[in-house]
């Protein structure tokens, strides 16, 4: 029977440690920064507010490739082969994902590309499991720089969407919607965690200010995705500052602390800004966005079912799947298409249904499709798990809060898994939950 891997406790390297910062911080900027609305906006951003890369390679992945070639080869051969790490099978599971979908996109009009997806995805698998080692022997820090990232990711795109500013029906919107918007919602609930789980004020002080920055961001966003996951962040800020309650001596004073200093603290500069008139117009812009967004019935919604049908229509004639860059000619060819009903494709090298489900399982096919619905089953578990384990009661509360938006997220965006939006976030809450045994919980609802 296989051993179970362990963890050395002596710690780890400055050049590693600085390593691991700047993976987890750029990986979580670059999808914050500003997505120009024009060639002519694009050549006005500074080198900063732009991804940086070769090719289609983000320079975090390049930075986390050398780490696993210097640091964290041996453990990761480990930790995939013996039982242990917390997000062991979820990572197999995408590792099954990626090799099937690449094979099949083995036959696709772009397999080159195709091969860079699949690369992503194993790369990806891999982080599942280093961010758990990281977490281990570093505790809050890996949320911290990640956290970080997105503020300064946020920050740039706001610096940017002032200066060059998109408006539309008199109001200006934030440089991109559903990947800058919907990181800021997710980071408002990141924020949230480590809030709740530092006792140190500066760290506190910096995820209000993060979840600040980020719902405004999201707000101006224009992405309902964004402001549905938004407010479940800042519904999760408010069960930890009404409604958590503590257990045990870690944990003894720390939410009586929160409500003592932080909680008039809140209200006082609450009130000083909505006494500010430019707050006060910045919000009302906010209120008119999600005032005149068409939740129901609009040609966004109806785009969004066509390719729900589309693919249905594509896995009768191709259970197997298309591939990834097989998508444009599937869905050129159905009857939904055809009816005008469907959003047009520009090509097959940016094609796709919009939705992760959906995006796999065109790809693979029902295997691919029953493969990503099992991996994110998977990746719950362990994220459920290791709140549960670090927060108890506390922890299902904000286990339920952010699934919702991940599923969301699933049903409407492509990059739930070729991100790192999903991953990293189950693999600190899994390494939390290893690190600290069920018995040591210390907080509870």
């Amino acid at each position: 029977m296989p051993s179970a891997i362990q963890i050395s406790s002596v710690k780890i390297s400055v050049p590693e440690r600085l390593l691991v910062a700047f993976i987890l911080f750029y990986g979580a900027l670059v999808f914050c920064l500003p997505v120009p609305f024009s060639e002519e906006v694009a050549q006005q951003y500074p080198w900063w507010a732009k991804r940086i890369g070769i090719g289609n390679v983000l320079l975090n992945e390049i930075f986390f490739i050398l780490w696993v070639a210097i640091y964290g080869w041996r453990f990761v051969q480990r930790a995939l082969l013996n039982v242990g790490v917390p997000t062991r099978q979820a990572a197999v599971c995408l590792i099954v994902l990626a090799l099937w979908c690449g094979l099949i996109s083995l036959d696709a009009p772009l397999p080159l590309q195709d091969i860079g997806r699949t690369f992503r995805l194993l790369l990806l698998a891999v982080m599942l499991i280093a961010v758990v080692r990281w977490t281990r022997q570093m505790g809050d820090f890996p949320l911290f720089m990640l956290i970080l990232g997105v503020f300064a990711g946020t920050v740039i795109n706001l610096v940017e969407s002032f200066q060059n500013p998109f408006i539309v029906n008199g109001i200006l919107l934030l440089h991109g919607q559903n990947t800058p918007g919907v990181w800021m919602a997710i980071a408002i609930h990141l924020a949230a965690w480590l809030f709740f789980r530092s006792t140190n004020w500066m760290v506190q002080l910096f995820s209000i200010a993060t979840a600040l920055v980020c719902a405004f961001g999201a707000g101006l966003s224009y992405s309902r995705i964004g402001w549905v996951s938004g407010a479940l962040g800042l519904a999760a800020w408010g069960y930890i500052f009404f409604l958590a309650r503590q257990r045990g001596y870690f944990a003894r004073g720390c939410v009586r602390r929160i409500r003592i200093s932080w909680l008039p603290l809140l209200l006082v500069f609450s009130l000083i800004g909505l006494c500010s008139p430019g707050v006060r117009e910045n919000l009302q812009s906010i209120q008119s966005l999600i005032q005149r967004k068409d939740w129901v019935v609009s040609d966004s919604n109806m785009q969004r079912a066509s390719y729900f049908i589309g693919t249905v229509e594509i896995i009768a004639k191709h259970p197997f799947g298309v591939g990834y860059s097989g998508f444009y000619d599937a869905m050129t060819a159905t009857d939904v298409y055809r009816s005008d009903k469907a959003a047009q494709e520009a090509s097959p090298a940016e094609a796709n249904p919009h939705a992760t489900f959906l995006w796999y399982t065109t790809t693979g096919g029902v295997i691919g499709g029953m493969l990503a619905v099992i991996l994110f089953l998977l990746l719950l578990r362990s994220m459920r798990i290791g709140l549960i384990r670090s927060f108890e009661r506390s922890g299902r509360i904000l286990f339920y809060l952010i699934v919702g938006p991940m599923f969301l997220i699933g049903m409407t965006v492509p990059y739930l898994y070729n991100s790192t939006i999903f991953i990293v976030p189950v693999a600190i809450a899994a390494g939390w939950g290893w690190s600290r045994p069920l018995e040591q919980a210390t907080f509870v609802n």
